[in-house]
Formats: structure tokens, C-alpha cells, sequence
């Protein structure tokens, strides 16, 4: 017989864990003392084990035999249907035993076992006979035994790969580099650079390679990276240079919304930003992409990867495409060595090195083929099995354009047969979606690649394994969290793509859809039934993930309530279910009590507030998530039951207690937090018997533990895994002694990293605080201990990075007890941030002589009155200091006891300061003006500072706030440079005066913010600016793009004559001005969005109208404005989109009215508390050919739609407090549902319809 050239087939994962379903003493138990049914399960065994003898060769010959294609398909599907069925079986023997667990009597179980039995064995019978059927075409097929002499379960026990390692690619690298440092731009003061090459070559790496390079992060400070791909969107790719660049954009998906806010962010900024993997080669979506990008300084740069020669010279100047060509062939022996033989010497075996040096000259000079073929090598230490990977037919392979490179499907073969499905499960990813560690372990985990439910215990660490041995191979990458190459992606596709569907996938038809077992799409704020209907009639879906990437992770949406409701319970194998961060859902529908199969359910972030009982029947369910549920209170009672629950996440959810017998959930490795609850049938104790807790865990409520005792048995200090611990005291503390005897007794074990304790009412901390057996503490927070009067020696805790000491009334002193012996021991070696705030009685701090804060980065000091004398110095690390609160640490003189001394040496590497609530402050050191590297400076409440260290901040600034300043004159020398100023707030500062010399000292300034202050005069500056007043172009602030005033009610303001010095400003929002009356007389030519909230008493627009550049518009609670509505000129607009109106307001009946004219432009409109509004005007409405979204709330008396309905254009309108009409619009029975059924997207009071 042959031998197998593979690591196991990947239906033999399948097969062994069918078989270990049927070997769970709780299935063993089920057909115990029932002959027939006995005998029908050995049958299937037997027909089993027969079909998966040949399943190696079978998935040998798959490649190039259809029939054996076909023949693998159909038994895939059967191992389905039998999963599905032993499943249902295994669950029912759970039920008997948990249920027998509790009740005295286990008569009914048993009957109501062989009723299941009854049921379930003409299901065993089918698949019995389509096993026989498929053995019986093994020898027209072909298919043999196979011996593997491959272990299916390799282990590896190198570290990670170094991925920084770079071989081959030092000229294209420097080559790259000095196109970018090169001061050369075309017209567009930026220049496109791309790196053309095929897939596989590296093209990524060598963008990270010189995306990371010092040289360029000191020339572009502003950078961002995006993958692009074949799924090419201008609003997507936008959306995400924002974030990468942290501007925030809200929920908008307007793109030239979007591109103003890219704009401001990018004005006058050298920028350097990455297009990863770009296929599309229309000019006209490239052009709209790049209109934002000339705004930045001349010398930007834009690198883009792509595998197409026409994307490249559509972008780019011929002379500046880089044309990367295959590697190198000794470069690429030296990357092949590098990853086949990690802790082994090449030279040590000359045969192996032969070998290899054939291997790398068929992977044809590509690196992605090199690394990963040798990441099956590694493993493998004879010469034999290296010579089966060098003639193996998969290299013929190589002309195939459509499939795998051979190397990456050499990778895939070599697998051991768990990890093959393992691999094959990402598929249900789309390229480059960033996933977590955590987050494939559990899908993993819930589709029983990693074992069964039952066998927690065992596979405890098995996904951990499996994840480390798919990143050795170099299947995964990793930045900041991990991805699939692309190649590696569209291989996992070619193996399991038929079973994972994915939404956004267009190119997938009805057949994927039928066969599909797992789902995944992008969430929306609305998934509609629309959407995500379409796999309705498979009712064989396993997984429903919705994939919430980056910041996506924290927005929540809203689900179609038929969905949820009658569409999810129908898919009764449904094993991971994810419903986290839709808002809507309040509740589980009773119809979810047939999930028994589930083993993960995501209900985070979501509105819930409560689980019905019936959920305790899921003895499946091995992860719950409820985090951030701020609606639950309590946990079902018989939560108990769930026997193989192992993560249970409810943190930042307001539990009241735990149900009883938390203690019998003994596979729980996962528990964020625990509530002990007054006169709660839960107590702490049941804690011991969780001993596999890893993670967080919160002990909540602890002013309920009656005695030291029951706190030791817990057991804490036996809780290894743990690596986070807050203890936490809620109420009233009536015995101190218990309660220092309950902190005596919940001593963590001395690995744990992070410890924070709050609300201890004890007058001494236990001394396990400050032992140095403590070695791996790295955060350390001590918040709300009142009644202590001393610290413990916690300068002995030699990991530990950060200290908070918050709120303890009785502290005096630090003295030299707080450090510990430092005579032996160097103090807080590794402090990094320190935050001290709301000591009241401190008044001393000895601190000993030497450097003993070096390393600190962050300080804090807040809230402590009465603290005199020096402060640490010699702070050569610290970046970020905060003083406030502290008056007594202002010395007679005026100035801040910490700065006496040399700035450039104690604070060198001073970034950010916030100096408030020091009254007696007089002046800012002036040696600040000397720092090159603060960027952020608030002051707040500092009333005797000295105007003049007011109006001339430090030049290296990008951020400036004032707060809570009277009286304040800002003001500069003619022609003085301000330098780098991009951010000013101005926050309750009343009677001020703003210069316009000083403004305009500041050209780079592109947001002004003025909040809840009085009388400013600061906008009162010349249209034409006196002579040494602005740049060349006469422009006040040039740069300036953002103007907010807001809350400031006694505002009476004098735009100067002609409007606003500030060409470029795009964006105004004025709220809250109740005195205002006017706007300026003309308003800026770029002018983009224009808000005005709550002023009363403006009475118009300008003269000469809204600028014509004017495409956002929103008017909230502005009376006198609306009564003049008819002569806004806003039909005279030809780039308006966007206009908001919000109430309330009595005179409007009819909208639109006749004699209100407004343009047809317009794409989305809001109408807000228009409480007599009764009619939509259809004749106007008409009118509006490119209306997408209308939105309409608080408008009681709108009776109903039009009886014409509304504009053909329109695929949103959303509904909220209008009695009248929402129950008009309900599913297929309103009035009014005709009119809107053909809408994308519907919502009624905050619910999506259907």
C-alpha cells in the first residue's frame, strides 16, 4: 500500500469528532440496555470507520478526478447531517443528567429518553443507508488505505517568527525611500508611488518595511494605512483614513461630508498614506477619492500596492512606479532557512539543505511561497519527508492562474487534519479583516473544531495550540491583531468556500447560499430584513457572525425585529450566535428555546433586560457575553445548569447578585465579575470551586462577606491564571475588623498583573499589599479607601508600571515607608505613570535623593490642598503632567514648585501640560517657550496667571485650552509666529478680548471653539487685514476650517464689514447664543456646512445668500430665522444635500410649502417638532429627484403620507412620535405600507420594519 502524502484528510478531523460524540459516558448511558438502537449505532461506527479509511487518498485524488470531487462533497454534506443528528442525541443525554441533578426523581428522564430514542432512530436509519451507499463506490472510485506516517497532532515548541526579518529587498526599500523623502510633487502637491509586482512577491512587506522606517515617521508625522482590495468604495476607504488619522465622523456616511472633515485634517499637514492591494482602475472613483489629499502640504506622498500595471500609470508618473521583480534565488534560500530551520543549524545536515535548495527553486522566486512551504518543513526532520514535499504533483500545479500557489496548497496538505478545518473555518473572513486571537478561538470553539462540549477540561489550552501552530506555519500575520495574506485567504476559500457565506461576497450565487453553513456580513446602524433574508430557506446555518471591525466594535445599530423574530429561530443548528451591540433588542423571543445546539451567544451592548429561564436549558452553550447589557440586573436562577459554560462576560452590566450554585459551573475558566449580593442565596465561597479562572474578575459587593473565612475560601490565592483583580466595597461598613480580615484572606496568587481596590473601609492595608512576591504586578489602583492612614511599601514592587492612589482622607504623609528599603532596593524601578488625586490632609512627600521616578512618563497630581514642599524632579522621561487643584505646591513668588529648576534637563521629553485650580499661579515658566516638544497645553482656572504668559504659548503647541478666565486680553506683537497652533478652545472665559494680531500669529490654526463664555470680542477683525497682518494672501487664518460658538447666552457679536478673514473655513456651528441677532455680512467661500442651534433671535441670512459651496444646513429652535423662511434663497444652492429643521415651531402645516422654494438637490431631510405639520406636499415633494433619506419626528399631526407616495428616489424614511401615522406604516397591514414597502430601509420609533 501507498504511503499518504498528507497530514490527515481534512474530513478526518470530522469523522473523530463524530466518534467522540458517540463516546460521552452521557451518550453511552442513553443506549445502555437498548439492544436495537445499540445495534443500529455499531452499524453506523462500522460504515463510518469503512468510509474513512480512503478519505486520505480520497482527498489525494480530489484534484484531479471529478468524480471523487463530487463523491468527498456529498459525504462533506452527510457528516453534516450526522453532526447534526448525533448532536441532538448527545443534548438530550445532557438533559437527563442535569435534570437528574436536580430532581429527586429521574422516572420521567427516562421516559422521556425513550420517546427521543424513538423518534431519532429513523434519522440514524437514513444516514446509515447514504454511508452504505457511499462505501459501496469506493472501489469503482479507486480509493484505497492509506498509511500516513505523518503524525496528525505535530507540535511545535519554537517561538513566534520574526516577521522584521527582511531578506532581498534592501535596494527596493532605500529605493522607495528616497522617493518619498524627495521634496518633488506634481500639480496636486502630492506624488502617488506604487509598488507593482504579482501576488505573493511582498509588496506589503516592503510597504510595512517602509512605512515603519525612522526616516519616514520623522518626515510624515501624519500617516495612515488602508487595505483597499477588490471591494473598492471611495466612502469606505474614507471613513477609514479618518479613523487611522483619529478624526472622529460620527455615524455619516455623506461622502463629501466625510472628505470635508479629511480635508481639515489634512490642510497644510505632509502626509503619507498607504493604499494596500488596489484592483480598480477607474479613473473617475480615483479621482473623487483624491480631491481631499491636495489640501496637504507639498511633499506628501501616497504609496499604493497593486497587482495591475494599468491601476499603477492611471495613478502615477511612469517614473514614479516601482516595479518589484521576483526574489533573488539566494535571498530566497536565506528566508527558506530562516523559517524551515529555526533553532537549527543549516549546515548540520547537507542532505536537507540539498533538498530545500530544490523546494526553493519551484516556489519560482516568490517569498510568500518560500515562507510558507518552509513552515511545513519545519516540522519535519528527515530527509524522506522532505523529499515527499520536493516531488510532490501539487508544483505541476503551478500554471494553474486560478488556483492556490502550489506552495500555499503544499502548506495547506501537510496540516494536520484538525488544523486543515481549523484553517479552512476562516473562510467565513473577508481579506484582510483584522481578527483577534480570542475571536477565531471562539468560533472554534462553538463548531467543535476544538472537541466536544464536554471535553473543556481537556481541550483547555487546545485553541491557544492550534492558533500558535497556524501562526508558525505563517498561515496568519500579525500587526496589531491578525489577518490572512490574501493568497492564504482565497485558499481557505478554494477549500471551504461552498460552506461560508458572506454577505458582501456579490459574486456568490443561490447554490452557496443553499450549502452554506456559516454566515458572516458587516453590521450596519441597519440590517434590514431585506438584507440579511436572503439564506431564509437554509436551515442549516451553524454561524451568525456579524464582523464589527475597529472602531465598528462600540456603534450599535438596529435589527429587523422579523428577522430576530421569525427568521433566526428557525436555524435550530445554529452553534455561534452573535447579537452584540443591536440596541433594539430588549428581549429573547420564546421561539429561541429551540437553539439547543448553541454553544456561543453574543448579547453585549445590547438592550436586554433579562434572560428567560428557558436558557438554562442550552447544556450546549460553553460562551455567554453580556457585557455592557445596562438594562440587566439579575441572572436566571437555575444558571447552574449550564454544565459547560467556560466564559461568562458581564462586565459593566448592574448585576444586584449571582443566582445559586455558581459553584456547579465547574468548567468556567472566563468570570468578569461576581456580585455578592445582601442575603443572597450566592456567596463567595462558591468561588473555591472555580479554580480554572483566568482573565479579569471584579469581586463586587464585598461589605456582604460576613467573615475572613468565607473570603479564604475562595481561594484566590490559588487562582494562578488570573491576571486582572478588582476588589470592590459598595456600602456602609459596619465591623472593621471583618472587613480586614475579608482582604487579609483574598490575597491573589503572586502572578497576577493587575490589582485595583475600591471602597475598603479598613484604617491599614493587609501586607500582602506591598510584598515583593508581588513580582508580576504592573498596575496597581488604590481608589476610595477613606479610612486608611498609610500606605504600604509599595516601592518594592519591582513590575509595577502604574499607580493610582485616589480618595483616602486620612493620609498625612509619604514617608520613607512608602518606598521601602532603599538601601537594598531601588524604588518603583519601572513606574511609568503615577496619579495621585483627592488627598485632602497630604502635606508631606519625602522623597529621597537620587532619580527615583526616571522612567515615569505620566503624572497626575489632583486635588491635594494641602501638599507643600517640592515635588519629584529630574523627570527626563515625562511626557504628560498634570497639576491641579493644589495651591499650596504655588510658591510665594507665584510659580509652580516644580518647575524650580532646569526645564530642558527634569523635563525634556514634556509633551502635554494641564495646570488648573492653582489661584495663586502667576506665571508659566518661561522655559517652556525653550520646549520643542510640548504640543498640549490647558489652563484652567488659574485667575492671578499673568496675561502675558497667557498670549504667548509655547511655539511647539498643536493644542491650546483656556477654561474659566475673566477679563483676559489676548493679544501679540505685530508679526510675532505663533508656530503650530491647530487647536483653541476658549471654555467660560467672560470679558474677553482677542487681538487680531494674536490670531492671526497662528497660521496653521484650523479649529476655534468658544464655549459657555461671555462678551468675546475675537471675531472682530478687518476683512482686509492691516499691513503685517496675515500671510500673502491677506487671509486672518488662513487655515482655519472649524468655528464652534456655543453656550454662550449673553453673546452680542460684530462681524466685521465684508465677513470673516478665514477663506478656507468649511464648517460653523453656533448654539446656544440667545442675544445673537446677525450672521456676517457675507459668509466664506468655502463654506461647506452651516448649524445654528437655539438663537432666537438671528433674524436672516446675509444679504448676498448662503454661499454657493453650501451643502449642509441644519436650524434647531431658531423662531425669528423660520418666520423668514421664505426668503433663505436656498433653491439659489446648487450643492445643498442636507437640511435639518428642528422645532418647535406651530405655523407650518404643510411641507414643503408652495411658497418655499428649495432646491432639488437635496438628499436627505429632517424635520423635527413641527407640531402642527398635517400634510406632506407631494407636488413639492416630487420635486426632489435625488432624495435618499427622510426623517420626520415629534410631528403629532401628520395624518398620513401622500396618497401619490413619495419621490421614486427615495430608500430611507424613518418615523419617531408621530401617533398619527406610525401605526399607518405598519408591516403589510398600515394604511399606508403599500406606499413605503418597497423601501430599503424603514423605521418606526426607533424599530427597523418588518
Amino acid at each position: 500500500m501507498a504511503d499518504a502524502l498528507v497530514a490527515g484528510s481534512f474530513l478526518s478531523a470530522f469523522l473523530q469528532v463524530l466518534f467522540d460524540r458517540m463516546a460521552t459516558p452521557e451518550f453511552v448511558n442513553l443506549f445502555r440496555n437498548r439492544k436495537a438502537d445499540d445495534d443500529l449505532l455499531k452499524k453506523l461506527k462500522s460504515e463510518l470507520r469503512t468510509v474513512g479509511a480512503v478519505l486520505d487518498d480520497a482527498e489525494n485524488k480530489e484534484i484531479r478526478n471529478q468524480y471523487v470531487k463530487d463523491w468527498l462533497e456529498e459525504l462533506h454534506d452527510t457528516f453534516y447531517q450526522a453532526e447534526d443528528l448525533l448532536d441532538r442525541i448527545n443534548t438530550e443525554a445532557l438533559r437527563i443528567k442535569v435534570e437528574t441533578e436536580y430532581q429527586s426523581s429521574t422516572s420521567t428522564c427516562t421516559s422521556s429518553g425513550d420517546e427521543f430514542l424513538r423518534r431519532i432512530t429513523p434519522v440514524i436509519e437514513t444516514i446509515v443507508e447514504r454511508l452504505v451507499g457511499y462505501n459501496k463506490q469506493i472501489i469503482p472510485l479507486g480509493l484505497q488505505v492509506l498509511h500516513s506516517r505523518i503524525q496528525s497532532h505535530q507540535k511545535f515548541e519554537t517561538p513566534l517568527v520574526d516577521e522584521t526579518t527582511f531578506f532581498g529587498r534592501d535596494a527596493d526599500k532605500e529605493n522607495i525611500i528616497q522617493m518619498l523623502l524627495s521634496e518633488d510633487a506634481d500639480t496636486d502637491n502630492f506624488t502617488v508611488i506604487p509598488i507593482v509586482g504579482l501576488g505573493g512577491l511582498g509588496k506589503t512587506t516592503l510597504a510595512q518595511m517602509v512605512y515603519k522606517d525612522s526616516r519616514v515617521t520623522e518626515s510624515f508625522p501624519t500617516r495612515a494605512w488602508v487595505f483597499v482590495s477588490e471591494e473598492y468604495d471611495t466612502t469606505t476607504i474614507t471613513k477609514e483614513i479618518l479613523r487611522q488619522l483619529g478624526i472622529s465622523f460620527g455615524e455619516s456616511d455623506n461622502l463629501f461630508s466625510l472628505q470635508v472633515k479629511l480635508r481639515g485634517g489634512l490642510t497644510k499637514k505632509k502626509f503619507l498614506l498607504v493604499l494596500d492591494d488596489v484592483w480598480n482602475s477607474n479613473y473617475n472613483e480615483w479621482d473623487n477619492l483624491r480631491t481631499p489629499f491636495k489640501c496637504g502640504s507639498r511633499g506628501s506622498k501616497i504609496i499604493v500596492t497593486t497587482r495591475d500595471q494599468n491601476v499603477a500609470r492611471m495613478m502615477a508618473k511612469e517614473r514614479s512606479i516601482h516595479y518589484l521583480d521576483y526574489m533573488q534565488e539566494e535571498d530566497c534560500r536565506s528566508l527558506f532557512k530562516k523559517h524551515a530551520f529555526e533553532n537549527r543549524d543549516a549546515n548540520e545536515n547537507a542532505e536537507l539543505e540539498s533538498i530545500g535548495n530544490e523546494i526553493v527553486e519551484k516556489c519560482g522566486g516568490l517569498p510568500l511561497a518560500v515562507k510558507t512551504v518552509a513552515g511545513v518543513l519545519r516540522s519535519k526532520t528527515t530527509p524522506e519527508e522532505w523529499k515527499e514535499i520536493s516531488i510532490s504533483e501539487e508544483w505541476t500545479q503551478m500554471d494553474n492562474p486560478n488556483g492556490p500557489l502550489p506552495a500555499l496548497r503544499l502548506s495547506y496538505i501537510h496540516l494536520p487534519s484538525h488544523l486543515k478545518r481549523c484553517f479552512a473555518y476562516c473562510a467565513v473572513f473577508p481579506k484582510d479583516y483584522q481578527f483577534r486571537k480570542e475571536e477565531i478561538i471562539q468560533l472554534w470553539q462553538a463548531n467543535d473544531l476544538l472537541g466536544y462540549p464536554g471535553e473543556n477540561k481537556r481541550n483547555k489550552y487546545e485553541g491557544e495550540k492550534c492558533f500558535h501552530e497556524l501562526r508558525m506555519r505563517s498561515l496568519f500575520d500579525q500587526s496589531t491583531d491578525f489577518s490572512m495574506h490574501d493568497l492564504m485567504n482565497d485558499l481557505a476559500r478554494s477549500v471551504f468556500g461552498k460552506y461560508c457565506l458572506r454577505l458582501e461576497d456579490h459574486q456568490q450565487g443561490d447554490a452557496t447560499i443553499s450549502s452554506a453553513r456559516h454566515f458572516s456580513y458587516h453590521p450596519s446602524d441597519y440590517d434590514t430584513f431585506h438584507k440579511l433574508n436572503l439564506w431564509r430557506e437554509n436551515k442549516n446555518i451553524r454561524t451568525f457572525l456579524p464582523l464589527r471591525m475597529g472602531q465598528d466594535w462600540d456603534n450599535t445599530g438596529l435589527l429587523s425585529n422579523k428577522f430576530l423574530e421569525d427568521t433566526l429561530p428557525q436555524f435550530i443548528s445554529l452553534r455561534f450566535l452573535s447579537l452584540s451591540c443591536y440596541r433594539n433588542i430588549v428581549k429573547l423571543p420564546n421561539s429561541y428555546s429551540g437553539l439547543k445546539q448553541l454553544r456561543f451567544l453574543n448579547l453585549s451592548s445590547t438592550g436586554i433586560k433579562e434572560l428567560p429561564e428557558w436558557i438554562c436549558s442550552f447544556y450546549n452553550l460553553q460562551t455567554l457575553l453580556l457585557s455592557n447589557c445596562e438594562e440587566l440586573e439579575e441572572l436566571p436562577e437555575d444558571l447552574g445548569k449550564l454544565i459547560n459554560l467556560c466564559c461568562l462576560d458581564i462586565s459593566g452590566t448592574p448585576l444586584k447578585k449571582m443566582p445559586p450554585q455558581m459553584d456547579k459551573l465547574e468548567n468556567l475558566q472566563v468570570l468578569t465579575a461576581f456580585v455578592i449580593g445582601k442575603d443572597s442565596d450566592s456567596t463567595i465561597k462558591e468561588l473555591g470551586k472555580l479554580p480554572m479562572l483566568r482573565g479579569k474578575l471584579m469581586l463586587s459587593g464585598l461589605e456582604n462577606v460576613s467573615s475572613g473565612r468565607d473570603a479564604s475560601m475562595a481561594n484566590m490565592e490559588g487562582k494562578e491564571h488570573l491576571d486582572e483583580l478588582t476588589l470592590e466595597w459598595n456600602g456602609a461598613i459596619n465591623d472593621s475588623q471583618v472587613v480586614r480580615d475579608v482582604f487579609d484572606n483574598l490575597q491573589p496568587h503572586s502572578s497576577i498583573k493587575h490589582l485595583n481596590i475600591i471602597g475598603y473601609g479598613g484604617t491599614t492595608f493587609p501586607n500582602w499589599l506591598g510584598n515583593p512576591s508581588l513580582s508580576r504586578l504592573e498596575s496597581l489602583s488604590l481608589s476610595n479607601c477613606e479610612n486608611c492612614f498609610s500606605l504600604p511599601a509599595l516601592g518594592l514592587l519591582q513590575s509595577l508600571q502604574s499607580l493610582e492612589i485616589v480618595g483616602m482622607s486620612y493620609i498625612l504623609d509619604l514617608a520613607e515607608n512608602f518606598y521601602g528599603d532603599i538601601s537594598v532596593t531601588k524604588p518603583f524601578p519601572s513606574l511609568k505613570k503615577l496619579r495621585i488625586e483627592k488627598l485632602p490632609e497630604w502635606e508631606k512627600w519625602h522623597i529621597p535623593e537620587g532619580e527615583i521616578f526616571n522612567r515615569l512618563e505620566e503624572f497626575r497630581i489632583i486635588d491635594c490642598p494641602k501638599l507643600i514642599g517640592e515635588l519629584p524632579r529630574q523627570l527626563s522621561s515625562l511626557q504628560s503632567l498634570e497639576i491641579s487643584g493644589c495651591d499650596n505646591l504655588v510658591h510665594p513668588s507665584g510659580r509652580l514648585s516644580i518647575f524650580n529648576g532646569e526645564i530642558r534637563q527634569n523635563f525634556s521629553s514634556l509633551r502635554e501640560l494641564k495646570i488648573s485650580a492653582l489661584k495663586n499661579l502667576k506665571e508659566l515658566p518661561l522655559q517652556l517657550n525653550q520646549s520643542s516638544k510640548l504640543e498640549k497645553l490647558r489652563v484652567d482656572d488659574c485667575g492671578s496667571l499673568s496675561p502675558s504668559h497667557m498670549s504667548r504659548p509655547p511655539a511647539s503647541l498643536k493644542s491650546l485650552k483656556y477654561k474659566r478666565f475673566c477679563n483676559l486680553e489676548l493679544e501679540s506683537s505685530s508679526g510675532e509666529d505663533g508656530g503650530t497652533l491647530e487647536y483653541l478652545t476658549l471654555t467660560n472665559c467672560d470679558f474677553v478680548k482677542v487681538k487680531v494680531e494674536w490670531l492671526a500669529s497662528f497660521p496653521m490654526l484650523q479649529h476655534l471653539r468658544i464655549i459657555n463664555s461671555k462678551s468675546i470680542e475675537m471675531l472682530s477683525v478687518p476683512a482686509t487685514p492691516a499691513p503685517g497682518i496675515g500671510n500673502q494672501s491677506g487671509s486672518v487664518m488662513p487655515s482655519l476650517h472649524y468655528l464652534q460658538i456655543f453656550g454662550c447666552d449673553d453673546l452680542i457679536m460684530s462681524f466685521p464689514e465684508g465677513g470673516l478673514a478665514a477663506p478656507n473655513l468649511t464648517m460653523i456651528c453656533i448654539a446656544n447664543c440667545e442675544k445673537l441677532t446677525f450672521l456676517p455680512e457675507s459668509l466664506l467661500p468655502s463654506l461647506q456646512t452651516l448649524h445654528i442651534h437655539n438663537c432666537p433671535e438671528i433674524d436672516g441670512f446675509p444679504e448676498g445668500g448662503l454661499p454657493s459651496s453650501l451643502q449642509k444646513l441644519s436650524i434647531d429652535n431658531c423662531k425669528t430665522l423660520m418666520s423668514r423662511r421664505r426668503g433663505w434663497g436656498l433653491e439659489k444652492l446648487p450643492s445643498l444635500t442636507h437640511l435639518t429643521i428642528e422645532g418647535p415651531y406651530d405655523e407650518v402645516e404643510s411641507f414643503p410649502e408652495e411658497d418655499w422654494l428649495l432646491p432639488c438637490t437635496l438628499q436627505d431631510i429632517t424635520l423635527h417638532r413641527f407640531y402642527n405639520l398635517k400634510v406632506l406636499n407631494y407636488s413639492s415633494l416630487r420635486h426632489f429627484t435625488s432624495l435618499q433619506w427622510l426623517d420626520i419626528r415629534c410631528c403629532p399631526g401628520l395624518l398620513s403620507l401622500p396618497k401619490e407616495g413619495l419621490p421614486a428616489s427615495l430608500t430611507a424614511l424613518e418615523i419617531y412620535n408621530c401617533e398619527q401615522l406610525g401605526p399607518r406604516l405598519e408591516w403589510e397591514k398600515g394604511q399606508d405600507w403599500t406606499k413605503v414597502a418597497h423601501l430599503p430601509y424603514l423605521i418606526v420609533d426607533h424599530e427597523l420594519v418588518p
